[in-house]
C-alpha cells in the first residue's frame, strides 16, 4: 500500500507538470503577433489536430508493446522540444512544422498514461477517484500557467513557449519513480506493432461500449478544443484586457479542477448514467448561452462550462477503461482519441471558415444547438447491457 500510495503521488506530480503548459493561455496571441489571421489560426489548429491521425494509433500500440511508462516519458521529451521549436519560430511554415513535435508528444502520452494508472490501481472506483484528482492537479498546473504565461508574454511574446519546455521535462523525469505493473511485453518489431494496431482498431470497432464512448468523447473534445482556440478573442470581445487573463484563466482552470476533484465522489453517489445525462445536456445549453450573452456576464457561463468539463472527463475515462482488456488498453484508447481528434479538426475547419463572416457569438449559438441535438441522440443510444 505504501508503494501504491507513492505511485499515486508520483502520478499527481506528473499530472501537475503536464498541466503546467505555460504558453497555453497565450497561443492565439502568439500567432497574432506573428501576423496570422483568425482564419489561419483556426485552420492551423485544425491541421494540427489532423497531425494526430499520423501518430495516435501507432503510439498506443507502441505503448502496449514496449511499456506505457517509457512511451509517456518519450512523449514528455518531444513536448519539451516542441515548446522550444515553436517559441523560436518566425513564420507560419515554422510554426506548422513545430506542431508535428507537439502532436507526436501528446500522442505518445494520450491513452498510455491512463492505461498505466488503471493497470497499476486495478480497481475501478479507486481509479475514478484518482484520475479525477489527477485532473485536479493537471488543471491546477494550468491555473498556475494562466498566471505565469500572460506575465511572461508581456515581457517577451516568445518567453511563455520557451519556458513551457521546463515542466514537460520535469513531468517525464517524475515518472522515473513510478512502478509500472505492466512493462515491456517482448521485443519490438514492425510486424508485432502492425498486428497490435490492427487488433486495437478491430476491438474499438466491434465493442459497442467503446463506440459509444468514442461518440461522446468526439463531441466533448470537439467542443473543448474549439473553445480553447476561441475563448481568448471571446474574452476580448466581452471587454476584458489581456492583463485580465492572468486572473480569469487561472480561475477557470481551478473551477475545472474542482469539477475533476469532486467527479469521483459524484460518480459513486449518482452513478454514471445521471452524470452523462446532466453534463451533456448542460454542456449544449451553456455553449449556446455563450453566443447569447455578449456582456461580461458571459464569463459566469464560461466558468460553468469549465466545471462541467472537469466532472465529465474522469467519468468518461472510467467508462472507457472498463470495457478494454489490459493487453490492448492504450491502443484502443488511442483509436478513441484519434477519432475525437478528427471531430475536433472538422469543427475547427468549420469555425475557421465561418468566424470572420458570422462572428464568434453566432457560431457559439449554432454549436450549442448542435451539441444538444447530438447529446439527445447519444444518450438514447447508450448501451444498456453492462457486459462486454
Amino acid at each position: 500500500m505504501d508503494k501504491l500510495r507513492k505511485d499515486v503521488i508520483v502520478f499527481y506530480l506528473y499530472s501537475f507538470f503536464i498541466g503546467l503548459y505555460i504558453a497555453n493561455g497565450t497561443t492565439v496571441l502568439f500567432e497574432r503577433v506573428l501576423g496570422f489571421s483568425f482564419s489561419r489560426i483556426f485552420i492551423l489548429g485544425a491541421v494540427y489536430m489532423l497531425m494526430f491521425v499520423i501518430f495516435e494509433i501507432p503510439s498506443g500500440a507502441f505503448a502496449d508493446l514496449i511499456g506505457r511508462k517509457a512511451t509517456v516519458m518519450i512523449g514528455c521529451g518531444a513536448l519539451a522540444l516542441g515548446a522550444v521549436a515553436t517559441g523560436l519560430s518566425h513564420t507560419f511554415t515554422q510554426v506548422f512544422f513545430s506542431f508535428f513535435l507537439w502532436s507526436f508528444g501528446f500522442s505518445m502520452i494520450s491513452g498510455a498514461d491512463e492505461a498505466m494508472l488503471y493497470d497499476r490501481l486495478q480497481d475501478e472506483k479507486t481509479y475514478a477517484q484518482v484520475v479525477g484528482r489527477s485532473h485536479f492537479f493537471a488543471l491546477s498546473g494550468m491555473a498556475l500557467a494562466g498566471v505565469v504565461g500572460p506575465y511572461l508574454y508581456s515581457l517577451n511574446f516568445r518567453s511563455a513557449y520557451l519556458a513551457s519546455a521546463i515542466p514537460f521535462f520535469l513531468a517525464g523525469s517524475a515518472l522515473l519513480f513510478f512502478q509500472e505493473n505492466r512493462g515491456r511485453q517482448g521485443q519490438f518489431t514492425l510486424t508485432a506493432h502492425w498486428a497490435q494496431i490492427k487488433t486495437g482498431v478491430l476491438i474499438a470497432y466491434q465493442n459497442r461500449f467503446v463506440l459509444w464512448a468514442i461518440a461522446v468523447l468526439s463531441m466533448v473534445f470537439g467542443v473543448a478544443y474549439t473553445l480553447s482556440n476561441s475563448y481568448q478573442p471571446y474574452l476580448q470581445n466581452l471587454g476584458f484586457s489581456i492583463h485580465a487573463f492572468s486572473v480569469i484563466l487561472p480561475v477557470m482552470f481551478v473551477i475545472q479542477a474542482l469539477g475533476g476533484m469532486v467527479s469521483g465522489k459524484i460518480y459513486v453517489w449518482l452513478g454514471e448514467n445521471k452524470i452523462f445525462a446532466f453534463c451533456l445536456t448542460a454542456l449544449g445549453i451553456l455553449v449556446g448561452l455563450l453566443g447569447i450573452l455578449t456582456t461580461k456576464q458571459g464569463l459566469a457561463i464560461l466558468f460553468g462550462y469549465a466545471f462541467l468539463q472537469g466532472i465529465l472527463q474522469p467519468v468518461l475515462s472510467t467508462y472507457t477503461n472498463r470495457y478494454i482488456d489490459s493487453t490492448h488498453r492504450a491502443t484502443v484508447i488511442s483509436v478513441q482519441s484519434m477519432i475525437a481528434t478528427i471531430a475536433a479538426a472538422l469543427t475547427l475547419f468549420l469555425f475557421g471558415f465561418l468566424t470572420d463572416q458570422l462572428g464568434l457569438s453566432r457560431l457559439f449559438l449554432i454549436l450549442g444547438v448542435l451539441v444538444l441535438i447530438v447529446s439527445f441522440v447519444t444518450l438514447i443510444a447508450k448501451p444498456r447491457e453492462q457486459t462486454i
